[in-house]
């Protein structure tokens, strides 16, 4: 659970698998774990070299790797390459979502970022566990290798998710091959912290491109944006959606799931914002644990973020009175007080909409 800002907040740490199925594997598992107190690291092998304080592979390689897949961010296994690829092929599903597969040699040589190197974080896992050890990151996707960016990281380095991986993959290709790519930033996203490959062109918007007539010049468009409405482009384009949008939510007790989860696809969709965009649903601690609330959270992997009765009492005059709402929470408003707060007193898309025993209010986190 989420709060505010100002309140205690719980901290996740990075969760690591060290995997191993030999004796030299364990004695240099015990070595990086110790050089990864900073992370959450549990280390799995065989019964016969486990220790006191390793967890034991009790099933076949493949079954096992099937069994941790979801459970880490990064998977590190000190063994043949060829062991660990045929293990993890049966269950992987999207580079959106694998984790990161680190390679080891058991002597500790070379580490491998054989999978998931962007998204999932193996190369930045690759680096981090060769400066520990001393050993070699062996990194080998294209826009690393030429020193340049590819589109996925760029859209983790400023907080957005891809549209559609298809277009990002034909964007990254130009961008690999040193094409002239335009970055329409429309949706302001912080570019402080990222430096841009030389081919790579920010352009205030679309708007100005089209009229400056210079479309011509660029080869494919990265565009941050959260409208769903089609662009008429001639040439290749990828969607950045930032996830900038708050929801408040109120609603009637045991409200199931799918009706919340409904009720913001149709009110997100009748403004052609995008779903991907969500970044919270904001609610108050008397709905803390609604399992309607709880299971659009997980459907839209938005935080929850619970507003104290405090907070809400601040701002509530700022919005409509509802005599019902008070008599059942001891509060005047719910949802517009809520999304306020949690968007950091953001801007208001959408004031409250009342949809049978549901309110949704919608705002944009500009900061």
């Amino acid at each position: 659970m989420n709060t505010v800002k100002g309140l205690n907040k719980t901290v996740k740490t990075e969760k690591w698998a060290v995997v191993t199925l030999s004796q030299d594997g364990m004695v240099l598992a015990n070595r990086l774990a110790k050089h990864l107190d900073d992370r959450e690291c549990h280390i799995y092998t065989k019964e016969k070299y486990a220790n006191e304080t390793t967890k034991i592979i009790t099933t076949d390689i493949t079954t096992f790797m099937g069994s941790i897949i979801g459970e880490y961010q990064i998977i590190c296994c000190i063994m043949a390459t060829g062991i660990v690829v045929r293990a993890i092929a049966p269950h992987l599903e999207h580079k959106s979502s694998d984790p990161g597969i680190l390679v080891m040699d058991t002597n500790g040589e070379f580490v491998i970022s054989l999978l998931s190197g962007h998204l999932g974080g193996a190369n930045d896992a690759a680096r981090l566990v060769a400066k520990r050890l001393g050993a070699q990151a062996v990194i080998t996707t294209g826009t690393d290798v030429k020193g340049t960016m590819a589109v996925d990281v760029l859209a983790q380095k400023i907080n957005c998710t891809i549209e559609n991986f298809t277009d990002a993959k034909d964007v990254t290709a130009l961008i690999l091959n040193g094409d002239p790519v335009a970055f329409v930033n429309q949706e302001n996203c912080d570019l402080d912290a990222v430096i841009l490959p030389n081919n790579i062109e920010v352009v205030t918007d679309l708007t100005d491109l089209n009229n400056l007539n210079n479309l011509n010049k660029y080869q494919g468009i990265i565009m941050t944006t959260l409208d769903t409405k089609k662009a008429d482009l001639p040439i290749p384009s990828v969607k950045l959606i930032p996830r900038k949008l708050v929801l408040g939510v109120g609603c009637r007790r045991d409200t199931p799931g799918e009706r919340i989860i409904q009720a913001i696809q149709e009110t997100l969709a009748s403004l052609n914002l995008n779903v991907k965009g969500i970044k919270a649903l904001a609610t108050i601690g008397l709905k803390a644990e609604e399992p309607g609330i709880i299971e659009a959270g997980t459907f839209f992997n938005a935080k929850k973020v619970i507003i104290p009765n405090e907070m809400v009492q601040m701002v509530q005059s700022r919005f409509e009175a509802s005599e019902f709402v008070f008599k059942t929470t001891g509060l005047y408003a719910v949802s517009e007080p809520c999304g306020f707060v949690a968007s950091g007193f953001g801007k208001c898309l959408l004031e409250k909409q009342k949809l049978g025993g549901i309110t949704l209010s919608v705002w944009l986190d500009e900061n």
